[in-house]
């Protein structure tokens, strides 16, 4: 057998050079240093890929409002529920906060093993609370200043008829009165694992980041930053998200705002116009920094009428496939909608979905695996496996890989982690092959079933992110074949 003695000195050479190779450079010089397995004691698998849809953590569809308002036939495609709510209904009186429709949403979603995107919008033309008021009316009587618009609505997604009242986003009240709402809600909600993203919804109708249609001027960018960095200071524990929303692209003066969150702070990038006024470019700036998020423009009828659903362009441009959003900004989160319109869509376009489910976000496929017959218990083993990621972002939520050994009843006997397979690491539509390490410890002597699985860190012996693979599994392990340990 061939020494590996010349491969590690070269290796300790390219150490030397870049501290942040080390730790995968380490990884590797010790499995050179291993002897490498004869041919003919390795066993090859090639998993066949498979072509049904997968519901992974981190990643997926979402709909609005709560998992009892949404069609059984369309609830087993979420992972994700979205609600907006009103600063006025949760801050009724300055200083006393009700949580209760933030809890009853969180427990709702956790019920059946969803998260959720939350946001406290100060504005919105859809709200019919009494007087427009979806800031608190007492922030009004302290002194802030405010928009008022009575509005006779051309379309639904513009809002409901009524008074309503935005706060002008620049006054120093209305700005001090939100950073202390924001400082309380942090300290009930920050690193809540319910929560996947948190959307900076301070600003504009909506939260939008856009005063249509106030037909009120933007806020100037400083002030734009300073809405965002309130959250920054607030929630230190929980991936925040900022809208990015704009005509086809042109997103203007606070253009400047938005790529500084995302590229600096990792703040996740949004777009609430997918299939109108955006093909999902937007959030692409993101990709491998944050996850992606996506809500349509309006509900599947809407598009569809307009012919946006099927990429019909109108006279300003607007309408786009969703498949081609998708492949444009790299979303991790995509929306459908909710209610009675989600389920037309699902039934129309079930094999759309059901592909796209696996293109969403991250998608790993183990290509071929190669492993060694024999075992050693307490000694280091090598093997060679070669992953790819299928879907069009990386993981944004911690995992990690494994190997199991499953005995005679089904239970691991063993577990340990991988060394040099990174999941993190793992870019959309690439392919890696890495030489791993696979220590038994404590292990009897017999055969068992080697078996392989991705991991989160609150995991113990049951995986919970699956593979895109057709292979026998046994309580989330994906079993790749029998060895022998000494």
């Amino acid at each position: 057998m061939k020494s590996r003695l010349p491969a590690a000195c070269m290796l300790l050479k390219l150490l030397s050079y870049s501290a942040s190779l080390r730790p995968a450079l380490t990884a590797l010089l010790l499995l050179a240093a291993l002897p490498a397995p004869a041919a003919d004691d390795l066993i090859t698998i090639s998993p066949k890929p498979t072509t049904k849809p997968i519901f992974n953590p981190g990643k997926g569809w979402s709909v609005h409002d709560w998992p009892k308002w949404q069609d059984k036939e369309v609830l087993p495609f979420i992972r994700m529920g979205v609600r907006r709510f009103d600063w006025a209904s949760l801050e009724p009186s300055e200083g006393q906060y009700d949580w209760t429709s933030v809890e009853e949403t969180l427990a709702a979603w956790d019920a059946i093993g969803g998260v959720c995107n939350l946001g406290v919008m100060c504005a919105s033309t859809h709200s019919k609370l009494p007087g427009g008021y979806v800031t608190p009316k007492w922030v009004f009587d302290a002194g802030a200043k405010m928009h008022e618009l009575d509005l006779t609505p051309q379309m639904a997604t513009q809002g409901t008829p009524g008074h309503k009242i935005a706060p002008v986003f620049d006054d120093p009240i209305f700005l001090a009165k939100y950073r202390a709402f924001l400082k309380a809600f942090a300290k009930r909600f920050d690193g809540d694992p319910r929560i996947a993203v948190l959307d900076i919804r301070s600003y504009g109708n909506w939260g939008e980041s856009h005063m249509h249609p106030f037909k009120v001027p933007d806020i100037s960018p400083e002030k734009f930053r300073e809405h965002v960095q309130m959250h920054i200071d607030a929630f230190k524990k929980t991936q925040l998200c900022l809208s990015r929303n704009s005509h086809l692209g042109h997103f203007g003066p606070l253009k400047e705002i938005f790529d500084w969150a995302v590229l600096t702070q990792h703040i996740a990038p949004r777009r609430d116009g997918i299939c109108g006024n955006s093909d999902g470019r937007e959030t692409a700036i993101g990709l491998g920094i944050a996850p992606g998020v996506f809500e349509f423009y309006a509900d599947y009828d809407t598009l569809k009428q307009l012919g946006w659903w099927d990429g019909i362009k109108d006279k300003n441009g607007q309408g786009f496939r969703l498949e081609d959003c998708i492949e444009n900004g790299h979303p991790t989160w995509v929306d459908l909608g909710g209610g009675k319109p989600t389920l037309r869509l699902l039934q129309e376009n079930r094999a759309l979905i059901e592909r796209l489910t696996n293109r969403i976000g991250y998608h790993f496929i183990l290509k071929e695996a190669k492993y060694p017959k024999t075992l050693a218990a307490n000694q280091p083993d090598t093997l060679s496996l070669t992953w790819q990621n299928q879907g069009v972002a990386p993981i944004y939520i911690p995992a990690k890989v494994s190997f199991a050994l499953i005995s005679a009843d089904g239970k691991p006997a063993s577990i340990c982690d991988a060394t040099t397979s990174i999941p993190s690491a793992w870019q959309p539509d690439t392919t890696v092959t890495v030489a791993d390490q696979l220590t038994i410890k404590d292990t009897p002597p017999g055969d068992y079933k080697l078996a392989i699985g991705l991991r989160q860190p609150k995991d113990t012996q049951k995986p919970s992110i699956q593979l895109g693979i057709e292979l026998p599994t046994v309580d989330g392990w994906y079993v790749l074949g029998s060895v022998n340990v000494k």
